[in-house]
């Protein structure tokens, strides 16, 4: 076998933070090789449907930086898009229907008294929910936000690769590699006999990352999510997305997903009976006749990396200059990656200053 070319780069994790930060770096005229031990999206970032949401937890706070995240990440989809053959996003808009008191309460302070651009966010009643879909369960109203994104995450990720491939980018993927410095070079050797020297190493390999020993000092928390594909006729009776204790999301005419779960204690990560129960249960109370005539296609497990802030971790090894990390995500990978991308590529080449909440800084090594 042949030996890669020196790069600038090598990018660790193919999903949605390793091509979010190749794809800024290739943006500055870095040369960059993304490595993987799986192929594209093949973790956490291979989930069937993600939504890209404006508005976060429960109560649906106002995400971190939600227009500049938001933006750079419709700007990615776009451009991605406009090179690939078939669709893989919709602007579905998003409805958060309210299921108790307190987060009617909740819920309409986060309208009111967030700083929302104008068309992002309104509160609708339940009157006005009704009229949009008779069969939600809804006390009180919803939050209603159009410009909510609905995406096909893989098939996005893997638009993304080939698109990027196009602009330089080479990509190792599916090989074992041992990871080495000499006298302060990144060295990658592959099973397959290739190598790669590469100048710097960004680790983005989402909760993977924390097995790397020289990142074991962050406190990366990982959680373990299931979705499930359904096939139902009342899926032709919507055209945008919920998020209620759960997320129920489609871009296709009969088929609907419905997610997810929040295992922080997990024996294995393959999908289960146990979180199906969970998804049927949950989001079937959201809208029951969805489910009553639904049938089980699939369904898909994968593990996220949560921070104790609940903010990514970018920025610089502590000892090792050459290395940078971007992971923990969580389940706003989506929606973060692009905007926070650009933020650590910055940080590298123009030594920009990345944000307290955000900077692996704010971690002191063990």
């Amino acid at each position: 076998m042949g030996t890669y070319p020196d790069v600038d780069f090598a990018v660790i994790g193919a999903g949605v933070a390793g091509l979010a930060i190749a794809r800024s770096l290739i943006q500055k005229g870095k040369s960059v090789c993304l490595v993987d031990t799986r192929d594209i999206a093949a973790g956490a970032s291979g989930t069937p449907l993600g939504l890209i949401n404006p508005a976060t937890g429960r109560y649906g706070s106002k995400v971190w930086e939600a227009e500049n995240c938001l933006n750079a990440v419709a700007k990615d989809l776009q451009e991605v898009q406009s090179s690939a053959p078939n669709r893989f996003y919709k602007n579905t808009g998003i409805l958060r229907p309210a299921q108790d008191e307190k987060m009617v309460r909740r819920m309409r302070e986060n309208v009111d008294k967030n700083d929302w651009p104008e068309g992002w966010c309104s509160w609708l009643d339940e009157a006005e929910v009704k009229d949009i879909n008779p069969n939600l369960n809804c006390m009180g109203g919803a939050m209603w936000l159009p410009k909510g994104l609905t995406v096909n995450v893989g098939e996005y990720l893997k638009a993304k690769a080939k698109f990027l491939t196009h602009k330089g980018l080479s990509v190792k993927t599916g090989r074992q590699y041992e990871l080495s410095l000499d006298k302060g070079q990144p060295i990658f050797k592959f099973d397959d006999g290739d190598t790669i020297h590469a100048n710097s190493v960004v680790f983005a390999a989402g909760y993977e990352t924390s097995t790397s020993k020289y990142w074991a000092f962050l406190p990366l928390h990982s959680i373990k999510g299931q979705v499930a594909t359904f096939t139902s006729p009342e899926a032709d009776n919507f055209d945008y997305s919920l998020s209620a204790l759960g997320y129920i999301a489609s871009i296709s005419d009969s088929r609907f997903i419905a997610g997810s779960t929040y295992e922080h204690h997990f024996d294995d990560l393959e999908p289960d009976k146990e979180g199906l129960k969970y998804l049927k249960n949950r989001l079937g109370g959201v809208y029951p006749a969805l489910f009553e005539k639904a049938r089980l296609i699939s369904q898909w497990a994968g593990v996220r990396a949560s921070t104790p802030n609940r903010k990514p971790f970018l920025g610089q090894h502590p000892e090792i200059k050459n290395f940078y990390v971007f992971t923990g995500l969580g389940s706003k990978g989506l929606m973060y990656s692009e905007y926070m991308g650009n933020l650590l590529c910055e940080h590298i080449l123009d030594e920009k200053r990345i944000p307290e909440n955000l900077n692996v800084d704010r971690i002191e090594p063990q």
